[in-house]
């Protein structure tokens, strides 16, 4: 016979009338924490190419990341592997090297991260070489920015961090995508239509593989000599690159034309790419939604110093 059998019915009925009232009181403030209104706002710093620079605590380090969202996993600076902040996970990132060759990468899981009052805890990262420790610690992936909204001041340096959606007060363009990948656009250059990642970590304005169709397209069309040639460890340990720029007379960003825009070709660079160049121009709403029938927003707003 059970302990709790041997009860008297009334202990019974006491005991579990407070264990639902208990679990009542436990769940209530879980729902109301899931619907929490409250935003925090952090000033970033930016450099010359608009690319934002958000304060961060990473364990006990004050340090600053990347705001990024082309790469999915969180991507740090060498430091933390050799002061064994990180833990490995024992998995395997494989990447897409810009010759085509894949390569694995180890996944590790990375120490507390504080931004403003959010903690982001065991986020996946891999070690990034091409980060020098003392310049930037690492940037941020979409699997830690989808977990909230964020809404980017560029006029005021600000970020606005909600578990609720954003409104727009004047939205310039609304551009959507599906969950599960970083944010892209459709563009249209010269009659040939594809699709350009909107990643806040590079500084370019409109960014393509000069090997690509369109890159070999623009070439010929323009007739462009390299402007550049440089040794890149962004994608790789040492990678020659070599660099084209164009002003297209026009072109179609989300179905909007656009005038006078900078193009830069990119032989190293293994996908188009629209940049803060660009993006910096305006301020940008990014609505994240976990439900995959709803999908992902980008929204840019046209700032008041422009």
């Amino acid at each position: 016979m059970s302990t709790t059998k041997s009860f008297p019915k009334n202990a019974l009925r006491f005991i579990f009338g407070l264990g639902c009232i208990t679990a009542v009181s436990c769940i209530t403030p879980q729902n109301s924490n899931a619907q929490s209104t409250e935003v925090t706002k952090v000033t970033f710093q930016k450099d010359k190419y608009n690319r934002i620079f958000i304060p961060v605590k990473i364990d006990k380090d004050s340090m600053s990341l990347l705001f990024g969202t082309y790469s999915k996993p969180l991507r740090l600076a060498p430091y933390f592997q050799s002061t064994r902040a990180l833990t490995p996970s024992w998995d395997i990132l494989t990447l897409t090297a810009p010759n085509g060759k894949p390569h694995d990468r180890l996944l590790f899981y990375s120490p507390k991260i504080t931004v403003g009052n959010l903690k982001f805890r065991s986020e996946q990262a891999i070690v990034n070489y091409a980060f020098p420790d003392s310049l930037i610690t690492g940037s941020t992936g979409t699997e830690m920015v989808y977990r909230y909204n964020w809404k980017i001041n560029n006029d005021h340096n600000e970020i606005s961090i909600s578990k609720l959606p954003f409104t727009p007060a004047e939205a310039f363009t609304t551009i959507n995508y599906k969950n599960d990948s970083y944010p892209k656009v459709a563009v249209e250059i010269e009659g040939v239509k594809t699709f350009f990642a909107l990643d806040f970590g590079s500084g370019a304005c409109f960014q393509l593989n000069s090997r690509s169709d369109l890159g070999r397209r623009l070439i010929a069309t323009y007739k462009l000599k390299p402007v550049k040639r440089i040794i890149s460890d962004i994608h790789a340990r040492k990678l020659a690159d070599t660099i084209y720029e164009v002003k297209i007379p026009s072109l179609l960003f989300n179905g909007i034309e656009l005038t006078q825009q900078k193009v830069q070709l990119s032989s190293a660079f293994p996908q188009n790419i629209v940049g803060t160049g660009f993006l910096g121009d305006y301020n940008v709403i990014l609505n994240n939604s976990r439900k995959r029938k709803i999908g992902n927003t980008v929204i840019l707003e046209k700032r008041l110093a422009k």
